[in-house]
């Protein structure tokens, strides 16, 4: 495929989507008023949508596909008015429709939760309170377990529910429970699918809430949600790339006691049943680490 014909896959996978988020093809001079609005820009492929809320635009340049917004009224002959949001990699001569339309998924997504007004139904449970990523990055707060899934939520929105559900049950939100039934098997097939797309959207998230989160939620990283891994060579190769310098120690030596730990390996599987909090412990990163994990809070 060429560069011009990928975004034109991309429009007709997302086009439906663009419209419910209030986002209309813009035809350039010339340009016939149907199908995908794509034009050339030198060695780039660009497409625009425009409305009321503003421009989006797709700039395909050598292997990426940026997303980038600006006002309605901004210029168009370059990208200056526009603001960066989002990249997706795309390798011509090596990627397919099938990667086209895992980017198209993420698109859909991602412009729906930042678009489209939701009827919020009410919830019968305290508030679900989440640390913002301005807090986290100043060290005003550290990023916790409820966070850590309400972000994974924006990649997989079945675990919106069950996030509600677990409040609703415990009164509080249980991590170990909330990540053992739901939130693992979404990250283990997305790892074990290795789609590059995909992986990078969700270490991103893993790594971010990784390097400014409490104790409590870099165990739940390194040993609830990638405890699977279990030295695993293949996985192990695939992961590597995406771990920040910080994680790579932690998340790799868990990986190799819970290899070789039948003990540890039970325990994962099935934790201490639910009981009111009393006392803070220590994490089983730390028991698992030697007695600490060496990282601060």
């Amino acid at each position: 495929m060429e560069k011009l014909q990928v975004l034109e896959a991309l429009y007709s996978n997302i086009s439906d989507t663009m419209a419910k988020c209030g986002f209309a093809p813009e035809y350039k001079d010339g340009m016939k008023k149907t199908g995908a609005p794509v034009y050339e820009r030198g060695e780039a492929v660009v497409m625009d949508l425009t409305g009321e809320k503003g421009v989006s635009r797709f700039v395909f340049s050598e292997d990426r596909i940026h997303l980038l917004f600006a006002d309605k009224d901004a210029p168009r002959d370059d990208d200056s008015a526009f603001t960066k949001d989002t990249t997706y990699l795309f390798v011509l001569g090596e990627y397919t429709e099938k990667d086209i339309k895992s980017i198209a998924v993420e698109v859909n997504d991602y412009m729906t939760e930042t678009f489209v007004v939701k009827k919020k139904i009410p919830v019968k449970t305290k508030d679900i309170s989440t640390v913002s990523r301005s807090a986290a990055k100043s060290g005003a707060l550290a990023y916790d377990p409820i966070t850590f899934a309400t972000k994974l939520s924006a990649i997989y929105p079945e675990l919106k529910e069950a996030i509600t559900a677990n409040i609703a049950q415990y009164g509080e939100f249980l991590c170990e429970d909330f990540f053992l039934t739901h939130a693992n098997k979404h990250i283990e097939a997305t790892i074990r699918e290795n789609n590059p797309q995909r992986m990078k959207r969700l270490f991103n998230i893993i790594c971010e809430i990784y390097e400014d989160g409490t104790n409590e939620v870099q165990s739940l990283i390194a040993v609830t949600a990638l405890g699977f891994i279990e030295n695993d060579p293949a996985l192990v190769q695939q992961i590597m790339p995406y771990l920040t310098d910080s994680m790579l120690e932690p998340v790799l030596e868990v990986s190799k006691r819970l290899k070789n730990s039948k003990s540890a390996k039970m325990r994962l599987e099935n934790p201490p049943k639910y009981k009111p909090p009393k006392q803070k412990k220590k994490s089983f990163l730390d028991s698992l680490m030697g007695g600490t994990s060496g990282i601060q809070q």
